[in-house]
């Protein structure tokens, strides 16, 4: 009895050594990938972190790459009046540069004639006028025969009563460097800047461009 006691005791302590070794030969395996677990882990948020850190400097490099060269614009500002229904009035301001008003005279009718011819020559009334100008300082025709011509005022006073003369007032805008020549020219022939400016206006509409040849014209040029 004794010895069969002895038995199933041993076989009870080898079953229970053998369940603890097994136990104890798992542990390891299940703790040596544990770490690896955490190592990955680790090695991603080390990543993620790596590339946050250089996402800014590699968006600056983009945008520097791809952003193209700005040129500069200048600003235009819509000076022109507020009509009644809220609309602007006349054509917008699209020059770069100030323009500098001389003033002249000249009969109305005639001051009509140019506004109705300037569709066929220039875009504008104001380009019409720098085109003229230009061309009769270019020419020069006072010196091949041409005489100048004194504006008359547009109003007249007769025994105390205000009357209108056919004449009206005209603004022509030109910029400071073709004004500066109007003056310089002027001086030197001995006349006013209103002088010069409305013998241009009767050379322009009696040589250039009288009303013969434009009647009917669509290409007066």
């Amino acid at each position: 009895m004794q010895d069969t006691n002895t038995q199933t005791m041993s076989t009870r302590k080898s079953t229970t050594a053998r369940q603890s070794l097994s136990k104890s030969a798992a542990r390891p395996a299940t703790g040596a990938k544990r770490p690896s677990t955490k190592l990955v882990s680790k090695g991603k948020t080390g990543a993620s972190t790596a590339s946050s850190d250089k996402s800014p400097t590699s968006k600056r490099a983009t945008a520097k790459s791809v952003e193209p060269a700005r040129e500069l614009v200048p600003v235009v500002t819509d000076t022109r009046p507020v009509g009644a229904r809220g609309g602007r009035i006349g054509r917008p301001k699209t020059r770069l540069e100030d323009l500098e008003a001389v003033p002249t005279r000249c009969p109305v009718h005639i001051y009509t004639y140019l506004k109705s011819i300037t569709p066929f020559l220039s875009p504008s009334l104001t380009a019409m006028f720098e085109d003229m100008i230009g061309r009769f300082l270019n020419e020069q025709p006072w010196k091949h025969g041409l005489h100048w011509h004194k504006p008359k005022t547009a109003m007249t006073y007769a025994n105390g009563m205000a009357g209108t003369t056919g004449w009206s007032q005209v603004n022509i805008q030109l910029t400071p460097e073709l004004k500066e020549r109007v003056t310089a020219t002027a001086d030197m022939c001995g006349v006013s800047n209103a002088c010069l400016c409305y013998t241009a206006i009767f050379w322009w509409v009696q040589f250039i461009y009288p009303p013969a040849n434009m009647v009917g014209s669509t290409n007066p040029k």
